[in-house]
């Protein structure tokens, strides 16, 4: 009894320290703030460009999940690619005994998407262009291939690093969050942690400080007019 017992308050530490962990990754946190030094010296992973009426940072998607990915999907491409070339073989419930071009361009269009995974998660870049009107996140994993997020730019731009649903290894991770005019954007969330936090802290700093809710206005009574 005294082992069940043990276990079950160990249960419910481990549970209370998830909770706890996912409620801290939910609130969220804001976007550091950057010195004037800091914004002119940048980060060494993101490409900076300066436009006439804005400015503009790139930063490639590079994770080691990519790198496996791809290197697994290439080995194992090859492989049966060999084992094709060399014979028969079995294709859609079919035993092919002499391949033809068209067995190997199926195999090789089979393929496409784990290539396009694994670029994804490699040489994909982003695109972060910031003007007085207007926020633009754009993804591409290949030339043309990819999608662009556009939000408004008010009065009161809010940059967080919040949680919106990613997860590594099982674990939340926090994306770039921009919200402004009651609608929001979010990018970012396998970029690595420092290149995340900077470029939210780029987007801060070009926009400033959302401002403060004014105190209300208080009438003196008749007493003191």
């Amino acid at each position: 009894m005294g082992l069940r017992e043990e276990f079950l308050a160990k249960f419910a530490r481990l549970k209370a320290a998830a909770e706890a962990r996912q409620a801290a990754v939910a609130t969220g946190r804001e976007a550091p703030v950057l010195s004037d030094e800091e914004v002119t010296r940048g980060h060494p992973k993101v490409l900076v460009e300066t436009k006439n009426q804005g400015v503009a940072y790139g930063v490639r998607l590079g994770t080691w999940f990519g790198w496996f990915w791809l290197i697994f999907t290439c080995a194992h491409c090859v492989v049966f690619f060999y084992m094709m070339s060399q014979g028969s073989v079995k294709m859609n419930g079919r035993m092919v005994e002499h391949p033809d071009w068209w067995h190997f361009a199926l195999l090789a269009l089979f393929y496409v998407p784990f290539f396009l995974v694994g670029i994804a998660f490699t040489v994909a870049r982003y695109r972060l262009t910031l003007t007085d009107e207007l926020i633009t996140v754009r993804l591409r994993i290949l030339p043309y291939v990819g999608w662009t997020s556009t939000l408004a730019a008010g009065e009161a731009v809010k940059v967080t690093l919040d949680f919106r649903g990613s997860k590594r290894n099982n674990q939340p991770v926090d994306s770039v969050v921009v919200a402004s005019q009651g609608r929001e954007i979010h990018f970012g969330s396998f970029l690595a942690a420092e290149i995340k936090e900077h470029l939210a802290g780029l987007i801060r700093y070009y926009y400033g400080d959302p401002p403060s809710a004014a105190e209300p206005f208080l009438v003196p009574p008749e007493s003191e007019r």
